[in-house]
C-alpha cells in the first residue's frame, strides 16, 4: 500500500533519497539508512523496503561509475561472503516476521545506529570483524536496508581514503542489493504500482548521487552525519511508539 494521496509521503521519499544518493557518493558513512525509516512513517515496513530497492540499485550503479578506479578487491573478497550468507540467513525470516516485529527491530537498529558512534572504534576491531560485521550488514540489509552502519564499523578499523571507501562500499551495497532481488522477488514483494513509484522517484536518486559526488570534500562530514544521525534518532523514537500501539 503506498500513500499517493498523503503529501508527506512524498516529502519523506524526497528527503530520504537526497540523504541516501549524498550518502553513497558524497560521504563514507551509513547515512542511507535513513530512507527506509523515514517512509515507514507513512506506509508498511515490507512496501518501503521493496520500493526502496531498485533505487538503491540505481543509485549504486551510478555510484560505481563514479569511484569504480578506487576499489580495493581486497576487501571485497573479505566483506562480501559475510554479507551473501547474512542475506541467506535474511531471506529464511523475510516474510515470515509480523510488520510490529520488523517495525520494533527497525526502531531498536535506527535508536542504536544513531547513538553508538563512540564505541565505532572499539566494536571494529572485535574478533573477526569482517565475517561479525558483513554478516550482520547483509541480514539487517536483507530486511530493512540498514546494512550501512554494520558493515561502516568495519570500515572505520580499516582506515581507508576516503575514496577508496565510498567506492568499495558502492561494489558491497551493489553485489547485495543484485542478490537481494531474488528473494524480494519470489517473495512477490512488487507489484505495477510500486515499480512505477520507483520509476518516479529515480530521478530524485539519481540527483541525491550527483549531488553528493558534487559536493564531497566540500562540506563537513561531521555535520553532515550530525543530521543524519539525528534523523535516525527521530524516525526511531516514532517507530518505537508505533510498534507498541
Amino acid at each position: 500500500m503506498i500513500p499517493y494521496d498523503q503529501p508527506l509521503f512524498w516529502v519523506l521519499a524526497v528527503i530520504g533519497l537526497i540523504f541516501t544518493g549524498i550518502s553513497k557518493s558524497g560521504f563514507a558513512s551509513g547515512a542511507g539508512t535513513v530512507v527506509v525509516p523515514l517512509l515507514t512513517l507513512t506506509m508498511p515496513l515490507s512496501s518501503a523496503a521493496a520500493l526502496v530497492l531498485p533505487l538503491l540499485l540505481l543509485m549504486d550503479a551510478r555510484t560505481i561509475w563514479h569511484y569504480r578506479q578506487h576499489v580495493i578487491r581486497s576487501e571485497l573478497q573479505h566483506i562480501i561472503p559475510a554479507a551473501l550468507a547474512g542475506i541467506l540467513l535474511g531471506s529464511l525470516v523475510l516474510g515470515k516476521l509480523p510488520e510490529s516485529v520488523l517495525q520494533l527491530t527497525l526502531a531498536i537498529l535506527c535508536i542504536l545506529f544513531a547513538c553508538w558512534q563512540p564505541l565505532t572504534r572499539y566494536l571494529s576491531q572485535l574478533r573477526g570483524a569482517a565475517w561479525l560485521w558483513g554478516g550482520i550488514a547483509g541480514f539487517t540489509s536483507t530486511l530493512i536496508h540498514a546494512g550501512g552502519p554494520p558493515i561502516n564499523i568495519y570500515l572505520i578499523g580499516r582506515q581507508l581514503p576516503k575514496l577508496r571507501w565510498l567506492a568499495t562500499t558502492a561494489i558491497f551495497f551493489g553485489v547485495m542489493n543484485s542478490v537481494k532481488l531474488v528473494p524480494y522477488y519470489f517473495l512477490g514483494q512488487w507489484h505495477q504500482t510500486l515499480l512505477l513509484t520507483a520509476l518516479i522517484l529515480a530521478p530524485v536518486a539519481l540527483a541525491g548521487v550527483w549531488l553528493g559526488h558534487k559536493i564531497q570534500g566540500r562540506i563537513s562530514e561531521v555535520r553532515f552525519m550530525a543530521l543524519c544521525r539525528v534523523l535516525l534518532l527521530s524516525s526511531g523514537v516514532i517507530l518505537l511508539g508505533k510498534a507498541w500501539l
